[in-house]
């Protein structure tokens, strides 16, 4: 090996602002930041080895004070000095920070960057910390946007002041946040009781919350957020909101995970030595060849699904020498079943150590890091397979019997439902599409019904409300002159011309309909304009044949903590030569070919696209697809009528789902893997083959066929119908075939009697 020979420079040149912004580009939220501010007095009583009943951490929540700023405040019960203060807290980058100046047993780690990063990054006026420790009081703060540190107002004045009394001191400190001792709870009045200091870090104006702060969705962060679980463990966290404690002044706590039945006990693992990168295939020490201990996998059980309510400990955390170092996400994972939701866990390998990132989430890329996430999901596929196994055995052929009836019963009633609807399908069976619609009567309207598609929407979003007229015999009649109301038309308003509701801005409004006479209006229905954090488009990735369909669903995150797919959003499509999509996310195969769909709105857009693929179904020619009664069959209880083979879908997988090779012999199956379908059938649960919620949700597979099979019959038969023309007979078709069904089928639904 040639040794290379140079002169290094005398001096370092780093671009300090440059340097700092970089390193504080994780922390631009107040779910990433405020649980540094709290991890923070965690590692200060860990260091000083602080005994259970002085751990008290008191977030303060200010707002709605007229000409008073809105902040956000911690406080502790320790203190710094002046020389922890210019020796440890102004320092930037330290990979001592956390443990410099104390015991590190406890002490969570970190570089001492993430609550600066805090304070100078997320208040529009100014951040401080108030300390008092043995007798000497400090204050140290930063103009907002400034990463320059200094004491307040001055050197002279901000730093080591005498504090006679810690009480007084406290209650001054406090009433600019209408707190003090007193009303404290009672925690943290017995935590000062034992302190000789204190700590209160305050930020002013919080940005994004300039005159209300989101509190039960700060709060709801910090209870699932993965870097909170230590410090819940070891500290009690109360809030104050307003001056008055939060839940009578309980403390946080970590969600409770109630473990699977039959899966009480962790699975514990010892990592191999060596585990293989999967990107090269080379052999990887997991123990930098014996230096560091050999490492263990923890894997854990939920009873319920943890992809949302619990999505903050849906993760595989990783601990290393100085503790917790990092998490990946078990939806990351490489892991292919429904049971992956049910499963998290804790890596312990201290060599993972030197690949800890500033902001404690995603480990760096590295052939160790690669090769342990590959490890852990090949083993959460393991633990997941052998719950799938446990769940087909308990499907007994006496259950698989029943639904085969029911199956049986249903399919005769849906042939001869799809006769009545194929008959004429679009009044005239013509190849110019539908007909004219037959003009509505005129009359005396009597009642006015409003009702629109989806009651949250997004930003920027235009869409159509359904409204009717109806006279004294509560028949359909023609409009009468009308005008449209919105309670709030900064939030949205109605353009009357075009009928289409367009929405502007974050809040809630409500929409009605009112004769021009004043003397009938239409119901109210309420909008709530949403503000999105996030957006996950799932399938992610879709096989559809030409002129076929499946639904894409959107999952919204919102800035409230709610997780849900009933937001309306933009559907953009790359090539509309390939396929269409409707505003509800439903994809119509045109051609074969590749694009993606994506879903958003003016202020948030999905961070990964849909791919969907176009394919032409095998053998399938001109005029060749499967006609007469098309069979209806259910995933794990059927098999394949071609093979003889077991028929299994994943959860993901559409509810009610057609192979490319299902299409030629007219096949349709129910997906008993889907999410409702496996807790219906779960006699466990309370449920089973024979409960009414599964003969219901077996009934919405059958309606769901009905209607594909009912509207995709129009573009295939008739050319001329448009792919919007389409898209529009789903909603009417749909209807139809649901009022057939609660007609005829009442007692099937209540009480199993087969259709006849």
């Amino acid at each position: 090996m040639v040794e290379l020979r140079y002169t290094p420079d005398d001096d370092l040149q780093v671009h300090e602002e440059g340097a700092i912004r970089l390193i504080c580009s994780a922390f631009q939220s107040h779910e990433a930041g405020l649980p540094e501010w709290i991890k923070n007095s965690a590692d200060a009583y860990a260091r000083e080895n602080a005994p259970p009943d002085k751990r008290v951490v008191v977030v303060i929540f200010d707002y709605g004070r007229p000409k008073k700023d809105t902040s956000i405040s911690c406080l502790d019960f320790c203190g710094m000095t002046s020389k922890v203060i210019e020796e440890s807290f102004r320092v930037w980058a330290d990979p001592e920070a956390s443990t410099r100046g104390g015991r590190s047993e406890g002490v969570q780690g970190g570089h001492g960057n993430g609550g600066k990063c805090y304070m100078t990054q997320m208040f529009e006026k100014y951040s401080l910390v108030h300390t008092v420790k043995f007798g000497s009081g400090n204050r140290y703060g930063v103009s907002g946007g400034s990463f320059r540190f200094g004491y307040v107002p001055n050197r002279e004045e901000g730093r080591d002041f005498p504090v006679r009394d810690l009480g007084s001191e406290l209650d001054s400190t406090l009433v600019s946040v209408r707190c003090s001792l007193n009303v404290l709870p009672d925690d943290a009045k017995h935590a000062f009781s034992l302190a000789q200091g204190f700590s209160f870090v305050t930020g002013v104006a919080p940005k994004d919350y300039s005159q209300r702060i989101a509190v039960d969705h700060l709060v709801s962060s910090l209870e699932q957020y993965p870097q909170m679980i230590q410090t819940l463990q070891m500290c009690r966290v109360c809030v104050m909101v307003n001056g008055r404690p939060l839940a009578a002044g309980k403390p946080l706590s970590l969600p409770e995970i109630r473990p699977m039945e039959g899966a009480a006990e962790p699975r514990v693992l010892d990592i191999p030595a060596k585990l293989e990168d999967p990107r090269t295939g080379e052999k990887i020490s997991t123990t930098e060849d014996g230096k560091y201990p050999q490492g263990t996998l923890t894997l854990r059980t939920s009873e319920k699904s943890m992809r949302w309510n619990l999505k903050g400990r849906h993760n595989v955390t990783f601990k290393a020498q100085s503790g917790y170092i990092g998490y990946v996400e078990v939806l990351e994972l490489n892991v292919q079943s429904e049971y992956r939701n049910r499963i998290y866990g804790e890596c312990h390998l201290d060599s993972l150590e030197r690949f800890k990132q500033n902001d404690r989430a995603r480990l760096a890329t590295s052939s160790l890091t690669r090769a342990v996430e590959h490890y852990i999901s090949r083993q959460i596929q393991d633990y997941a397979n052998e719950f799938e196994a446990l769940e087909r055995r308990l499907h007994d052929q006496e259950e698989k019997n029943l639904v085969k009836r029911l199956n049986e019963a249903l399919d005769e009633w849906k042939n001869r439902l799809l006769d009545e609807i194929m008959s004429n399908l679009w009044g005239t069976g013509t190849i110019d599409g539908p007909p004219p619609r037959q003009a509505l009567p005129s009359g005396k309207a009597v009642r006015i019904e409003l009702s629109l598609s989806h009651q949250r929407a997004g930003v920027g979003v235009a869409f159509r409300p359904a409204l009717r007229f109806y006279n004294s015999k509560n028949e359909l009649i023609r409009p009468v002159p009308f005008e449209w109301i919105s309670e709030d038309t900064n939030v949205a308003m109605v353009d009357g011309d075009l009928m289409v509701i367009n929405t502007f801005a974050f809040g809630r409004t409500q929409i009605y309909a009112r004769t021009l006479d004043n003397r009938l209006q239409s119901n109210k229905a309420p909008l709530d304009v949403v503000c999105i954090h996030g957006i996950t488009i799932q399938p992610n990735e879709v096989q559809v044949p030409e002129r076929g369909r499946t639904k894409l669903e959107a999952i919204c995150s919102l800035v409230d903590g709610v997780n849900t797919p009933d937001v309306l959003l933009q559907w953009i499509v790359d090539n509309p030569s390939v396929a269409r999509v409707s505003s509800s996310g439903l994809v119509y195969g045109v051609s074969q070919g590749q694009t993606e769909v994506v879903a958003g709105d003016d202020r948030c857009e999905a961070a990964k696209h849909a791919v969907v693929k176009v394919v032409e179904g095998i053998g399938r020619g001109p005029g060749k697809k499967g006609k007469g009664h098309p069979v209806v069959l259910i995933s794990g209880v059927d098999a394949d009528p071609e093979t003889g083979a077991e028929v299994s879908f994943r959860y993901d997988d559409p509810p009610v789902h057609q192979r490319v090779e299902d299409v030629d012999l007219n096949i349709w199956w129910i997906n008993s893997s889907s999410p409702l379908a496996k807790l219906y059938s779960n006699k466990s649960r309370g449920y089973g083959y024979d409960s009414r919620e599964w003969r219901m949700y077996h009934l919405e597979r059958y309606i769901d066929v009905i209607v594909q099979i009912a509207v995709t019959h129009g573009p295939q038969e008739a050319p001329a119908l448009s792919v919007d023309q389409w898209i529009g007979a789903w909603g009417q078709k749909a209807a139809e075939v649901q009022l057939a069904a609660a007609t005829e089928l009442g007692g099937f639904i209540d009480h199993g009697d087969l259709p006849s």
